[in-house]
């Protein structure tokens, strides 16, 4: 009887207890690349966070600008992100990317209505660039764009290991197809991956 009861409490109050999720729906890359107002690629050389007057914790990385797709940029750029470390404490947001010194990375960017520079729709805005362990050539994960695949046959799908990465001149391509308003191929040729 008394395990009924306390069965019966934990139930109710786990009833009564709202719960709080976020559901982030990825952006197609065309709505990334249309809203931005600057997209450069570039390596973060500092990171550092910042208390605002209105008491959120956000990170100002910079960023040494080595291409421009679109807009126009100085040689560093400043970009702002929610969250960040204040002592011992750390502040996240779910969805907001983390910088660090070192990486590379493509930024889709737009101001916001004080003037800093901001990634379009949060991480979504922010293509790492890594290193492919063979070549040593610059590759990002290839963009999501309606009814076009990097994979060997299909839709693009989120963590389908078919999914290969694309490299930095074929992607600054794909975006600059998107920025002069034509359309994207209808599916981009896998990467012959044996070493010869």
């Amino acid at each position: 009887m008394l395990r009924t009861r306390w069965l019966v409490t934990v139930v109710l109050v786990a009833a009564a207890t709202s719960l709080h999720a976020n559901l982030i729906i990825p952006a197609e890359f065309r709505e990334v690349v249309t809203g931005a107002t600057l997209i450069v690629r570039g390596t973060v050389t500092d990171v550092r966070t910042i208390t605002t007057p209105e008491r959120r914790v956000e990170s100002v990385a910079t960023v040494a600008v080595a291409s421009v797709m679109k807009g126009e940029a100085a040689a560093f750029v400043s970009v702002l992100v929610p969250g960040g470390q204040v002592g011992d404490r750390r502040f996240v947001r779910t969805g907001a990317p983390t910088f660090r010194p070192g990486q590379e990375a493509v930024l889709f960017l737009r101001r916001d209505a004080a003037g800093q520079w901001r990634p379009v729709h949060l991480g979504m805005g922010v293509y790492r660039v890594h290193r492919d362990r063979q070549t040593g050539r610059a590759r990002v994960e290839p963009p999501v764009v309606a009814g076009w695949s990097t994979a060997t046959t299909g839709p693009v799908v989120r963590g389908d290991v078919r999914r290969q990465s694309v490299a930095i001149p074929e992607f600054e391509s794909l975006v600059r197809l998107v920025v002069a308003g034509r359309s994207l191929p209808s599916r981009v040729q896998p990467i012959d991956r044996r070493i010869r």
